[in-house]
């Protein structure tokens, strides 16, 4: 798998470990996509994938990002038969299911870790390819009848323990992925103002970032009170969409400015091969790019041809490598060492792209950097109500009843579940301002590291223990081994780190 990525890397171990899946007297490969296809029809059925749902289905058969977050916990996206998806649509869902906000810090994980952080980022983009695998067919062990969401999933392996297990993991992840976009939508809606205190009432002063901080709940509650989750696509953007924007205007600042004289810092070109002081922190920050699993089981329920979905995840991955690594490589060797952990800073104060005027109207001017800015601000403003939403609906679950949750009406408990979960991520995320890169490195680290590696490793092998070889069983506790060892060793060093930064 992703073979282009790393020819001589762990391609062999992971062809050994489908050669034995494929050779095993229990997992033959033509039993299997039989055996597949049935438990997919199965699938279509119990979620309402048939022409009789056509009515309250999408007309589209591209997922948005918001609709795979809430399969999480709910496990079922309606579809009729008419819209399935074909192979190229299931390949660019799963590149906007993962790309997102995370590409901004990319440049900044290879400051922090070197050059060899390329290689992390092969690595880990086969590794997460793998787990993604493991999830998917995990989900197949779930019985008929129940619905199929990774909550489920962990019940089907290891009982309550398990569900319980996956619903505070799920919690932990989605409300620190929603405290890292606030932080980037406060950022990014600091620097489109001009510097200085915001003053009123005449000697009553305060920071443009406590303006940002009060006001933006004018912004952010109308969304999160939106009262069915459908309605949350409307505000959706399109992570591929403004991800290539973003990548095209760092490489053309590079290409205007190959000597960096635009940059003013002799940091930028300063660059290193390696630094395993904070390699585990960098490794944090890469992880997050790569975190979505548990919303391609639905992505997989709805293609036209399920048998595919290995392949497409294969290119997917790919797809994602070269992306990641073209704005992570681009951003690194055009900024060096003065590469912030948001690159449209950079873009901002000083490149070859800064102050370049798009539209003209008097003395009112838009700059491409203000254009890139605004987009990233609405890219990580659209994914926060359905971040909250999931998150409330988690919590919801674990206090009342789980089956009563799913398909219901939102009614006030739902509307203040998500109120008091935006207040804690304001307060958090205020804390945590000045170290988004400690905690985009924690929620990749800790979180991600848990649902999207660990976790599908772990229920794959207790699901499917009998029926593995010898082979398989070792790779699979191979990615269970380096799961934990991310986990403890990436959670280690940031909570060094940030106890260094607050005795300062």
């Amino acid at each position: 798998m992703m073979s282009n990525i790393c020819e001589n890397g762990l391609k062999p171990l992971l062809e050994d470990c489908e050669a034995a899946a494929a050779i095993d007297d229990h997992e033959c490969d033509e039993d299997e996509e039989e055996k597949e296809q049935q438990q997919q029809e199965k699938r279509r059925r119990e979620c309402g994938f048939d022409d009789a749902s056509a009515s309250s289905s999408s007309s589209s058969s591209c997922k948005s990002k918001l609709d795979l977050l809430e399969s999480f916990d709910n496990g079922s996206i309606i579809i009729s038969s008419s819209t399935l998806q074909s192979d190229m649509q299931t390949i660019l869902n799963v590149v906007n299911l993962y790309v997102g906000v995370g590409l901004l810090s990319l440049g900044y994980a290879f400051r922090l870790g070197g050059w060899i952080c390329v290689v992390v980022l092969a690595v880990l983009s086969i590794m997460f390819a793998y787990s993604a695998k493991l999830i998917c067919w995990s989900f197949d062990k779930i019985p008929v009848g129940m619905v199929p969401s990774y909550p489920n999933l962990g019940f089907t392996a290891f009982g309550n323990p398990g569900h319980w297990l996956v619903m505070l993991m799920g919690v932990a992840e989605f409300f620190g992925a929603s405290c890292m976009c606030l932080i980037i939508v406060w950022q990014s809606i600091e620097m489109l103002l001009p510097p200085g205190p915001w003053c009123f009432l005449r000697r009553t002063c305060i920071s443009s970032r406590d303006a940002v901080v009060i006001g933006s709940p004018l912004i952010m509650l109308p969304a999160i009170w939106i009262r069915t989750f459908s309605r949350l696509t409307s505000i959706s953007i399109s992570g591929i969409l403004s991800s290539l924007i973003l990548i095209a205007v760092v490489v053309t600042a590079f290409a205007l400015d190959p000597t960096r004289e635009a940059v003013h810092d002799p940091s930028s070109s300063v660059h290193k091969a390696v630094n395993w002081a904070h390699l585990p922190i960098a490794t944090g920050i890469l992880i997050v790019s790569l975190s979505g699993h548990a919303g391609l089981p639905s992505l997989r329920r709805s293609m036209k041809n399920p048998q595919n979905f290995n392949f497409c995840l294969n290119l997917a991955f790919l797809a994602m490598f070269l992306l990641y690594a073209t704005m992570a490589g681009f951003s690194y060797f055009y900024f060096g060492q003065a590469t912030q952990v948001l690159v449209t800073e950079n873009l901002n104060k000083a490149s070859g792209v800064t102050g370049f005027v798009l539209l003209r109207l008097g003395c009112f001017s838009i700059t491409i950097n203000e254009v890139i800015t605004v987009l990233v601000a609405l890219s990580a403003y659209s994914t926060i109500p359905a971040l909250i939403y999931v998150a409330a609906e988690l919590i919801v679950d674990i206090i009342s009843h789980p089956s009563s949750s799913h398909h219901r009406h939102p009614g006030f408990v739902d509307l203040l579940a998500r109120t008091i979960i935006l207040a804690l991520a304001y307060i958090v995320s205020y804390l945590a301002y000045h170290v988004l890169g400690s905690v985009e490195s924690i929620v990749g680290g800790v979180c991600s590291v848990s649902v999207s590696l660990l976790l599908p490793a772990v229920f794959y092998y207790k699901l499917h223990e009998q029926e593995m070889s010898f082979v398989k069983k070792s790779c699979v506790l191979g990615i269970c081994a380096l799961g934990i060892i991310c986990l403890l060793g990436i959670a280690t060093i940031n909570i060094l780190e940030l106890s260094n930064i607050i005795k300062l």
